[in-house]
């Protein structure tokens, strides 16, 4: 290392939702578990409305558009997902996009966030 070099080691503090479990509370009536294992795993479990029984496992990516706000996106097996989870206000905004017989289709579904635990 050069002597003149002033050696700074970068590291970005974990996102606020991270090892923390919500409940999103979807307008069209779903409803799911959201278990943050850290900043880019995690589980989502549906518990009521049209993806009652829905278990996914997901490795996303996410960027930190305002002091607790996250844009968060992923694949999944049918949908591809971007998501802006606002923690200060406890809201959730999704979109998903997925193919329908060669159409392509999206959905947006906005809510609200509890945390669990």
């Amino acid at each position: 290392m050069h002597p003149d070099f002033q050696y700074v080691q970068y590291s970005h503090p974990l996102p606020i939702y991270a090892g923390r479990t919500f409940r999103y509370d979807y307008d069209d009536g779903n409803v799911f578990i959201i278990h943050f294992f850290d900043a880019t795993h995690r589980h989502d479990e549906g518990i009521a409305g049209p993806h009652k029984g829905f278990n996914g496992y997901y490795t996303f990516n996410y960027v930190e558009i305002d002091p607790c706000v996250y844009f968060m996106y992923w694949l999944e097996e049918v949908y591809t997902v971007s998501q802006v989870a606002d923690f200060n206000r406890m809201l959730v905004y999704t979109h998903y996009t997925y193919d329908e017989q060669g159409v392509r289709k999206s959905l947006f579904h906005s809510g609200t966030i509890t945390e669990l635990y």
